[in-house]
């Protein structure tokens, strides 16, 4: 009788152990899958960072080709206006060569919506054609160096010209500040350096004559 109390106890003794093993072995497995989790959570999260920063940097290349080398004749203005507490900007250029294909004489503009559900969306129209580039924007500002104060303003404005040849005083510099939400803030400074108008030198009618080589 004393032996089989013995073999109940030990018996009851291995079950107790059973269930630990089983705890600790629930608790180790629930640490990893956390753990994975998070990593996988950690590298979408730099995934989506990157392809925002190359979004930001193609974005940026694409304003620089655009802004590099305005014609003489091109035409540029930039307005500001404020809705549901937002700032919504719009940049006008014509006589622009398109930043897509190369074609002279367009028109280009690159301007802010507000969404629905808050935020921003930027769309670009070349010609007729319009396309969104972002629609996660929190911020999207475009700035023109006054040359009288040499301060930063969100406006510019050239008169329409009433003939193709007129040449602008366009700002020297612009100046665009974005932030995609979840990302951080960008500033980037764009220089502008309009081309010289061709210039043709007619020579006098005196210089055009034949000489007069009889003697």
């Amino acid at each position: 009788m004393k032996k089989l109390r013995q073999s109940s106890k030990a018996k009851a003794f291995t079950l107790l152990e059973v269930i630990i093993v089983l705890a600790i072995t629930a608790l180790v497995l629930g640490a990893v899958y956390s753990l994975a989790q998070g990593t996988l959570l950690l590298a979408d999260d730099v995934r989506r960072a990157e392809r925002r920063d190359a979004r930001m940097q193609a974005f940026t290349t694409f304003c620089e080709h655009l802004l590099a080398e305005l014609p003489a004749t091109a035409l540029l203005k930039l307005t500001t206006t404020q809705e549901h507490g937002q700032y919504m900007t719009r940049l006008d250029l014509e006589h622009v060569r398109s930043p897509f294909d190369e074609t002279p004489d367009c028109r280009v503009a690159l301007f802010t919506q507000g969404q629905p559900g808050g935020g921003l969306r930027l769309m670009v129209t070349c010609q007729d054609t319009s396309m969104v580039l972002f629609e996660d924007l929190a911020q999207c500002e475009w700035n023109a160096l006054q040359p009288a104060t040499q301060q930063w303003a969100p406006f510019w404005t050239e008169d329409n010209p009433s003939r193709t040849s007129a040449t602008h005083a366009h700002p020297k510099l612009m100046k665009l500040v974005m932030s995609q939400t979840g990302g951080g803030l960008s500033e980037q400074v764009f220089w502008i350096t309009p081309s010289e108008p061709t210039m043709i030198i007619i020579a006098p009618i005196s210089a055009l004559r034949t000489p007069n080589l009889s003697r």
